[in-house]
C-alpha cells in the first residue's frame, strides 16, 4: 500500500498557515484577477459560453480555496492580528464579489449566451444549466431593476456584508463567563474540574466556567443547584449584548432588499430556489411536525415536571414552574432513572481518539477509501489533524480533510464542515483535489484524563 500511495499522484496540501501582510497581498492579487476576467467578459464583441461563461466558472475554481483559507482563518486561528486580518479581508471579498455580480455589461454578456439559439444548441444540459443559474444570480443581485434601485439594492447589500462579518466576529470573540465555587458546582464530576482556571472574587476562590460547549453543556446537564445553571443559561443567551442592534438592522435591511426584489419577505426571496419553494410550504411542514409531537413531547414534559416538584418539596421550597434552565438537568435525570443511562459511565468508552478512528473505518469500509496522515501538512494550530484520503487500493488521490475537534479561545462556537476548495480539472489536464475542514468544540484532553465524548458528541 506503502508504494502504490506514493507512485500515485497527490495534490499538494494547501498553506494555512498566514500572516496579515499575506492575507492581505492575497486579497488584492485575488480581486485583481477577479476584475480582470470580469473586465473581460464584458468586452467579449460575441459572448459564447467558451468566452464568457466558463471564464466566470474557472475564477470560482482556481481562486475559490486560496478565497476560502484567508477567510477561514477568523474562525480558527489563535492570532488575534490574524483573525482580524482574516474578516478585513472577508470584507474586501465580498465586497468586490458584490460589485462584480451588479455588474450591467458582465450581465449583458451572459444574457446574449442564453438568448443566442445557434449558441445554446451546442451545449451540454450540464453547461445550460450553469448558464441560466448564472444568470438568476444576477438578476438575484438586481441585474433587472432599474439602475436607482440597483443603486439602493447594492447600499443594503454592502451594510448587510459588514453587519454579518461584526455580528461574528463579536459571536467568536466573545465568550461568556461565570464564576462558581464548587459547591455550586455540585453534581459536576471530578474530571471537570481537572486543570479548569480559578479566580479569587472577594476572598473566595472559584473556577471558571465559560459559554464554550465543553463547559456549558455539562453545567446545564448536571448542575444540582438551579441558580447556577440558572446563571449559565444567562451569561449565553446576554452575552454579545451588542449583536442585538446589529441583527435588528440586518432583518430590517433584508426585508428592503426583498422587496426591490419583488418578493414581500426575506424568506421568500431566500427559499425561491430550494425545495421548499415558500415560506407558506414551510410553515406548513413545521405546523405538522409539531402538532404530531406535542403528544411525545407532553408526556415527557410531565416527567421533567415530577422531578423538579419532587426536588422543590424535598427541599421546602415552592414549585414555581419548569423554566429553560431546568431542561437538560431534568432530561439527564430522566436518563439516568428511568433507562439507567449514564453519559459519565458512557464517556469512558468514546475517548475522541478511539471515535475518530472508528468512523474513519466505517467510511474506508463502507465507500472503498484510506485516510492516511498527512503529518507534513501546514495548519493553523496544533491540535489540527490532516488526512491524505485515498481510493482504497491506492491507486487514485482523493483530496485532504482536516479534522480541528478541540475547544480553544477564539475559535468558531459551533460544529460544521468548511468546504475549502473545490475538486475540479484544470485546462492542462491536471487535477485539483478536494479539501474540507470538520471543526467542533470536543474537551480537551487533561493532564490525566484523555478528551471523552458523550454519546450524543
Amino acid at each position: 500500500m506503502a508504494s502504490r500511495l506514493q507512485q500515485a499522484v497527490k495534490g499538494a496540501a494547501l498553506n494555512f498557515q498566514r500572516t496579515p501582510a499575506e492575507i492581505n497581498a492575497a486579497v488584492q492579487r485575488l480581486i485583481r484577477r477577479e476584475q480582470q476576467t470580469y473586465d473581460k467578459v464584458a468586452a467579449q464583441r460575441r459572448p459564447t459560453f467558451a468566452n464568457t461563461i466558463a471564464p466566470l466558472a474557472k475564477l470560482e475554481n482556481t481562486d475559490g480555496g486560496e478565497s476560502a483559507i484567508i477567510s477561514f482563518l477568523q474562525n480558527v486561528s489563535t492570532d488575534k492580528q490574524v483573525r482580524d486580518a482574516s474578516s478585513e479581508a472577508e470584507r474586501a471579498l465580498l465586497s468586490s464579489r458584490m460589485t462584480s455580480m451588479m455588474r450591467e455589461d458582465v450581465y449583458k454578456s451572459v444574457k446574449q449566451v442564453l438568448e443566442n439559439p445557434v449558441e445554446l444548441a451546442r451545449l451540454d444540459p450540464e453547461d445550460r444549466a450553469l448558464a441560466e443559474s448564472m444568470a438568476r444570480q444576477y438578476r438575484q443581485n438586481g441585474l433587472a431593476l432599474s439602475a436607482e434601485q440597483r443603486a439602493k439594492l447594492k447600499t443594503i447589500k454592502k451594510r448587510l456584508i459588514e453587519l454579518g462579518i461584526e455580528f461574528s466576529r463579536n459571536t467568536n470573540e466573545k465568550d461568556g463567563v461565570a464564576l462558581f465555587t464548587r459547591d455550586e458546582l455540585a453534581g459536576l464530576p471530578d474530571s471537570f474540574f481537572e486543570d479548569r482556571e480559578t479566580r479569587t472574587e472577594n476572598g473566595v476562590q472559584k473556577f471558571v466556567v465559560t459559554t464554550k460547549y465543553p463547559d456549558l453543556v455539562p453545567v446545564m446537564q448536571m448542575a444540582k443547584v438551579e441558580s447556577t445553571r440558572k446563571q449559565m443559561l444567562y451569561a449565553e443567551e446576554t452575552r454579545c449584548p451588542e449583536n442585538i442592534a446589529l441583527l435588528q438592522e440586518a432583518v430590517g435591511l433584508r426585508l428592503r432588499a426583498a422587496q426591490l426584489l419583488g418578493y414581500q419577505t426575506y424568506a421568500g426571496f431566500r427559499l425561491k430556489e430550494n425545495m421548499a419553494k415558500t415560506p407558506d410550504t414551510v410553515l406548513e411542514f413545521a405546523s405538522d411536525l409539531r402538532q404530531r409531537m406535542e403528544k411525545l413531547a407532553g408526556v415527557e414534559i410531565k416527567e421533567i415536571e415530577a422531578l423538579k416538584r419532587a426536588d422543590n418539596e424535598a427541599a421546602g421550597k415552592p414549585y414555581e414552574g419548569l423554566f429553560n434552565w431546568d431542561y437538560r438537568y431534568y432530561s439527564t435525570l430522566v436518563k439516568q432513572r428511568k433507562h439507567q443511562i449514564s453519559e459519565e459511565q458512557v464517556k469512558p468508552y468514546f475517548a475522541v481518539e478511539r471515535v475518530t478512528r472508528g468512523i474513519l473505518d466505517l467510511c474506508q469500509t463502507i465507500l472503498g477509501l484510506k485516510f492516511v496522515k498527512a503529518a507534513d501538512a501546514p495548519t493553523w494550530h496544533p491540535d489540527v489533524v490532516a488526512y491524505e484520503v485515498w481510493e482504497a487500493d491506492g491507486t487514485a488521490f482523493m483530496g485532504h480533510i482536516y479534522l480541528d475537534l478541540f475547544s480553544r479561545a477564539g475559535k468558531y462556537g459551533h460544529a460544521c464542515l468548511n468546504p475549502i476548495q473545490a475538486g475540479y480539472e484544470k485546462d492542462d489536464g491536471t487535477r485539483e483535489y478536494p479539501v474540507v475542514v470538520i471543526l467542533a468544540n470536543f474537551p480537551k484532553p487533561t493532564s490525566t484524563t484523555p478528551s471523552l465524548l458523550t454519546h450524543n458528541e
